[in-house]
């Protein structure tokens, strides 16, 4: 019986032998070591932006001010990048190690201002949810603002994020009477 000398022959014929009990073992233990490694392998989490240090509202932030971190879970409304952040501002102070997200931040546009508006319903003021957007009316049924962010809740007064324009207009009219807010 001659050996073959070309490739695909010698192929075939190692593929038709059996292993020997060496390999299958040198194998069995590759892939438990495999196993293992990626049963410790680190999980590389969700990256969120976190204050470097405590850090005080309305002052523009900078790289050094901000770090990034991963989480185990995401961090809803965190910003994945810290060039993100840089030159916005802080609406609240933050702690440092704390994730910023899109809620303690300035709006980018300076053409937006916040108002504190009491509600007139508490029931209403209790549904209310910070992150949320309502319609502010009048107690004659005007529309007053459409689709203002709620920045904060504190029983039945709500900060609103809304246009400078309305804000000032919202404003003027909470002064005299509450204000009542449809949910979007």
């Amino acid at each position: 019986m001659a050996l073959s000398t070309t490739l695909p022959d010698r192929v075939r014929s190692l593929v038709r032998r059996r292993p020997s009990a060496v390999w299958r073992r040198l194998l069995a233990s590759a892939l438990a070591l495999l196993a293992a490694v990626t049963a410790f392998w680190p999980d590389v989490g969700h990256p969120a932006v976190v204050a470097a240090r405590d850090l005080p509202p309305g002052v523009p932030l900078s790289g050094s001010d901000l770090r990034l971190v991963s989480f185990e879970t995401p961090v809803s409304g965190s910003f994945s990048g810290v060039s993100a952040l840089v030159g916005r501002t802080l609406t609240d102070a933050a702690r440092a190690g704390v994730p910023l997200t899109d809620l303690d931040l300035a709006s980018a546009g300076s053409d937006s201002a916040s108002v504190a508006v009491e509600v007139a319903d508490q029931g209403l003021a209790d549904v209310v949810r910070v992150g949320g957007r309502v319609d502010v009316v009048a107690s004659t049924g005007e529309v007053l603002a459409e689709n203002a962010a709620v920045r904060e809740r504190r029983g039945r007064v709500v900060v609103l994020t809304l246009p400078r324009p309305d804000a000032n207009r919202v404003a003027a009219m909470s002064l005299d009477h509450a204000l009542a807010v449809t949910l979007r």
